[in-house]
């Protein structure tokens, strides 16, 4: 029997993965369980936080959309042509300011919101999807209150120019990253692990959300993500050294994820949804490095895919509203035991 399917037989045997139900502790048990999440949620607080990073579409002049990489900070707003500029094509200070929901006539923008001066619009975006579109909207809001804060500190990180045949290669890779190939590259670059992952991901979406069009959206993001990011490996672009950034806010969510499942119904809703709120900012950590990684090789349009996947998943109230569903329990049950042994046994 090879190494790895004795560590899951182990594994299996250690904690079934179908129905793991919480057993009754006693208080001090409760306790204890208590005191875990909340060390896990608990952070130290900086003096001015970035409270929101990622891609949006702007609405420009000419009444056309053109993706822009935004910050909220304090209480400014930040926008820039892409996350390697250091320079911020243009702000906002929100002190005193609304965020409103504009609809624009034929214009086919369901997510869209407005940072308004009495009736000007200063600025215009549109997400690709619901949640991102409430975390956006969630972020200037509580930002409003907050005093001017000067742009983060970014580093320039300037991509390598393509040649002619890798230019053609990057054209090549738009049509194949959903394709047959493209499925066959995710199955050389993921394990089976993953695959479960994202498959119980895609299941949940779909089942919480009502729309199956929104699960596939989910998993051909992802894929086009991935196998770009694999070709840029094999071009030598980027090296797998420069994703293990990524690799520790994400491997903290999944632990995280974990503890929470397996402390369900032994601790009091609030300390839940406290955790689920650090696996959030956890996620956009995750989400973050990945986009500034990227952000030199691809096109601003895969660079929303990146904030439409990560926006989809890196929401406490979804990832409670998850976890208070009996009907997700087993695709629920896959998903932990997916994350528990990406983080027991994936390594790098």
């Amino acid at each position: 029997m090879s190494e790895k399917k004795e560590e899951k037989k182990l594994k299996s045997e250690a904690t079934p993965s179908s129905k793991r139900q919480p057993s009754k502790e006693n208080p001090e048990q409760k306790k204890k369980v208590e005191a875990e999440l909340e060390a896990e949620s608990s952070s130290e607080e900086e003096e001015v936080k970035v409270s929101r990073v990622g891609y949006v579409e702007m609405r420009m002049k000419k009444k056309e959309w053109k993706a822009v990489y935004c910050v909220v900070i304090g209480g400014s707003f930040y926008y820039y042509k892409s996350s390697t500029d250091t320079e911020p094509k243009g702000s906002v200070d929100l002190n005193g300011l609304k965020i409103t929901s504009p609809e624009f006539k034929g214009e086919k923008k369901k997510f869209a919101f407005a940072i308004q001066k009495e009736e000007e619009h200063l600025f215009v975006g549109s997400c690709p999807g619901e949640p991102e579109f409430k975390a956006w909207k969630a972020a200037l809001e509580e930002a409003l209150t907050k005093e001017k804060t000067d742009p983060p500190t970014v580093v320039a990180q300037k991509g390598k120019k393509l040649g002619v045949i890798k230019r053609a290669k990057k054209r090549a890779t738009s049509k194949t990253a959903t394709s047959v190939l493209g499925k066959k590259v995710m199955k050389a670059i993921v394990n089976e692990e993953t695959t479960t992952l994202l498959n119980a991901l895609k299941h949940i979406v779909k089942a919480e959300s009502g729309s199956a069009k929104k699960a596939d959206d989910l998993e051909k993001n992802i894929i086009k993500i991935a196998v770009k990011s694999f070709l840029l490996i094999e071009d030598k672009v980027l090296t797998a050294d420069d994703f293990l950034v990524a690799d520790k806010p994400l491997r903290e969510a999944f632990e995280l994820m974990v503890k929470v499942f397996n402390g369900r119904g032994r601790v009091k809703e609030d300390k839940i949804k406290e955790a689920l709120a650090k696996v959030e900012e956890l996620l956009k950590k995750a989400e973050e490095v990945i986009t500034n990684l990227l952000g030199p090789h691809l096109t601003s349009k895969n660079m929303l895919r990146i904030s439409s996947a990560f926006g989809c998943i890196a929401n406490a109230d979804f990832l409670m509203t998850v976890f208070k569903n009996d009907n997700l329990e087993d695709d629920l049950d896959k998903l932990i035991d997916a994350m528990e042994y990406y983080t027991q046994f994936h390594y790098h």
